[in-house]
């Protein structure tokens, strides 16, 4: 546990008022400063006088560009003038942008963004070089690496005038020898880094045909977590450089994730394994069915909270003999924070076409 995890645990349930922010930085929401438009409508939508200068620090702060972690992919904000807090917490990913006031700071995506997700392994190679990374959101660091010594002469022919040579076949044989010995140590490397330090997956980048070269030698456990690849020059890139391409990579990773899961709800929802619509998701939620929550990003809507069971529900009507409905200021927002509660998986559909075939809010069960 981290000190700003113990001092926003340590808050005492009932004495303050809480603003927990959590911004979306992808290059879409950076985009003509969407990230902003977003926030502010969030903001409009709280109904609290007692934190209106904690929203008006918020806004001051995302408003500076200079304030904004330059390639994380998301923010996580809280403040409480009352307890003099006021912490901006770069993330490598945001469900979706939301503000939420409460007496306890929402914590839940921050705990499970540091344990689910570690930072991105990239190693840049060629022939001869291999360099390895530790991507993050707000740096890359360079981890040891290799070099493969050379041990044929420079052509067919001698290097030296009284050195023995080699045939043309004995050379070319020599050149893959050296790159699949090269290729081995490679890929021992990343399968001995996975294991040692926490990671989300890996980036292959180099010459194409050098990483074509390398996917045959990687172990099942390793080639299982490749994201994609890049075409990098490993004696001349710069750690800034790897970082922007590993994140940029790993983005298109999710988004492309995120379509293949929404083209499988389906024939999940006709086999009796998923749920579509708000209603219907919420009672599998509150039933402790769901095993992935898959959202909208751009739904919303007001919701209310049965005080006795603690289910969310769209209308007061199904509170009946649950206890008091109490109202929740955005519905999805809850229903994430639940999902994270219950150690669930959250899926936010971004990608216009997929988000279409989602009736608001859909969930993939774990028993029917």
């Amino acid at each position: 546990m981290d000190p700003l995890l113990d001092r926003l645990l340590a808050i005492e349930p009932g004495r303050y008022r809480v603003v927990s922010c959590y911004l979306r930085l992808s290059r879409d929401e950076r985009a003509h400063r969407r990230y902003l438009t977003a926030l502010k409508n969030r903001i409009r939508a709280v109904h609290d006088e007692a934190v209106a200068p904690d929203l008006a620090r918020i806004l001051e702060y995302v408003t500076s560009a200079r304030a904004l972690p330059p390639r994380a992919a998301g923010l996580a904000i809280f403040a409480c003038e009352a307890l003099h807090l006021f912490e901006a917490v770069p993330l490598a990913r945001v469900h979706r942008t939301r503000v939420v006031v409460d007496d306890t700071p929402y914590v839940l995506e921050l705990i499970a963004l540091r344990q689910e997700l570690g930072g991105v392994l990239a190693t840049v190679f060629d022939r001869s070089h291999a360099r390895f990374f530790l991507v993050g959101d707000e740096s890359a660091m360079e981890l040891e690496g290799l070099i493969q010594a050379s041990r044929r002469g420079g052509g067919f022919d001698p290097d030296r005038e009284d050195a023995p040579g080699w045939g043309e076949r004995d050379y070319h044989h020599r050149l893959r020898e050296e790159r699949h010995r090269h290729c081995a140590a490679i890929a021992h490397r990343l399968q001995h880094l996975i294991r040692t330090h926490p990671a989300r997956g890996i980036v292959l980048a180099g010459p194409r045909k050098e990483v074509a070269a390398l996917i045959p030698f990687l172990p099942r456990d390793v080639a299982g977590r490749v994201l994609g690849t890049a075409a990098l020059n490993p004696t001349a890139v710069s750690p800034a450089e790897v970082q922007v391409a590993a994140l940029a990579i790993a983005s298109e990773h999710d988004r492309a994730a995120e379509i293949r899961l929404v083209s499988s709800l389906a024939e999940s929802i006709g086999a009796g394994w998923a749920v579509e619509g708000p209603r219907d998701t919420l009672h599998a939620l509150a039933r402790g069915q769901v095993r992935t929550l898959v959202a909208r990003a751009d739904l919303e809507g007001p919701g209310f909270r049965c005080a006795m069971s603690g289910r969310l529900v769209l209308a007061k009507a199904d509170c009946d003999g649950e206890g008091e409905p109490r109202p929740v200021q955005d519905v999805v927002d809850e229903a994430v924070e639940e999902a994270l509660r219950q150690g669930i998986e959250v899926v936010v559909v971004r990608d216009r076409a997929a988000a279409e075939r989602i009736d608001g809010l859909a969930a993939i069960l774990r028993f029917r």
